[in-house]
């Protein structure tokens, strides 16, 4: 028998959710930067979510986010950086040692 009136559950979100503009994601990266700025090593210190509660703290569409929503977005952009940062060294390496000879 076929039941004609079943809906499935849909799943709830428990967490806090931010739909993602660029302008967003600048103001976002802004503020992380003004606040790594004079010692990058700073970032995600002490915790991680002391961190993002200072970011919280500077920026009202942030308040009422969990910190983990912003350390999710945070990933992506700091592997590109450090991949961007080897880049970089290497290129300056073979440019130096090109130099050189």
């Amino acid at each position: 028998m076929k039941n004609d009136d079943y809906q499935p559950l849909l799943r709830r979100r428990r967490n806090s959710y931010l739909k993602w503009t660029e302008s967003k994601v600048l103001e976002f990266l802004e503020i992380v930067l003004d606040l790594v700025k004079d010692v990058p090593e700073s970032l995600e210190k002490p915790t991680a979510q002391k961190f993002y509660a200072k970011v919280m703290e500077r920026l009202y569409t942030f308040k009422d986010l969990n910190y983990v929503v912003l350390k999710n977005k945070m990933r992506p952009f700091r592997t590109q950086y450090i991949s961007a940062v080897q880049w970089r060294s290497n290129i300056e390496v073979g440019l130096l040692a090109e130099e050189y000879q």
